[in-house]
């Protein structure tokens, strides 16, 4: 394969994984330590990237993120990985509270036992209306066209009279303060989630440790289960408390 093309699979694979090592880029396409750095200082001599210690990421890093369709069409193994893997904590007859992301979009579609899931995703919602033996209650309020979900004062005020056995969130941004989400709407309604729940369990890539978000979710005191697909950092852990049980999911098996 030449550089040119491979560099251009290289930008591809960077904007779906929003980070990427140069070990990443030797794996992904079996060439050696130097030429994985060739690739890199190439990049970056072009202005395409950003290049940091050990790696490079989009020149946007942290400033956005991208909104739920373009999320959507960049699926990767490893959120399916961890959405299939969130399938396992839930249990029959319970009540659950389900937060919008692409993760927790799979993982709505392969829940078939009975039970009762609130939600604020237009696309948790319409996965959901295939499986009859799941009760689905959307939260009311006014559609964000951009990242597809639900949210209004009453919204607020209908969670506030539910209580969970377990919310299921995600996060666009994670750091020792807590797990973030940029829309503020949203935020407020998954923050609310969480008082009401008696146990939460966040799924989020490894990434959003780096991404930047503006509105705090909860701290993670909060959190008792996280799944992740990368073993933290010793710092990364020290965020959590030691009773968070943290799950790094890498093959689990992929049911289509």
């Amino acid at each position: 394969m030449s550089q040119e093309k491979r560099v251009e699979m290289i930008k591809k694979l960077l904007i779906e994984r929003q980070g990427l090592s140069t070990r990443d880029i030797m794996e992904e396409f079996n060439v050696s330590q130097d030429t994985a750095r060739r690739d890199i200082v190439l990049l970056t001599k072009r202005g395409e990237v950003k290049r940091t210690h050990g790696g490079i990421l989009p020149l946007d890093f942290g400033r956005s993120v991208p909104n739920f369709q373009s999320r959507l069409s960049h699926f990767t193994k490893e959120k399916t990985n961890i959405a299939l893997a969130a399938v396992n904590y839930f249990l029959p007859e319970h009540v659950y509270f389900v937060d919008s992301s692409t993760i927790l979009l799979k993982t709505c579609q392969n829940i078939t036992s009975p039970m009762t899931i609130v939600t604020h995703s237009l696309d948790n919602c319409l996965a959901l209306a295939e499986q009859s033996r799941v009760t689905v209650k959307v939260l009311s309020g006014t559609l964000n066209h951009e990242n597809r979900f639900f949210y209004s004062n009453n919204a607020i005020q209908e969670l506030q009279r539910t209580r969970f056995d377990t919310a299921f969130i995600a996060a666009s941004g994670i750091d020792a303060t807590g797990a973030y989400l940029l829309d503020q709407g949203d935020a407020e309604i998954v923050e609310t989630a969480v008082k009401r729940a008696d146990r939460v369990i966040l799924v989020a890539e490894h990434q959003k440790f780096t991404n930047r978000s503006y509105y705090r979710i909860c701290p993670l005191d909060k959190i008792s289960i996280f799944i992740t697909d990368r073993k933290l950092t010793p710092q990364q852990r020290a965020m959590f408390p030691r009773e968070t049980e943290i799950i790094v999911v890498n093959n689990v098996e992929i049911k289509e």
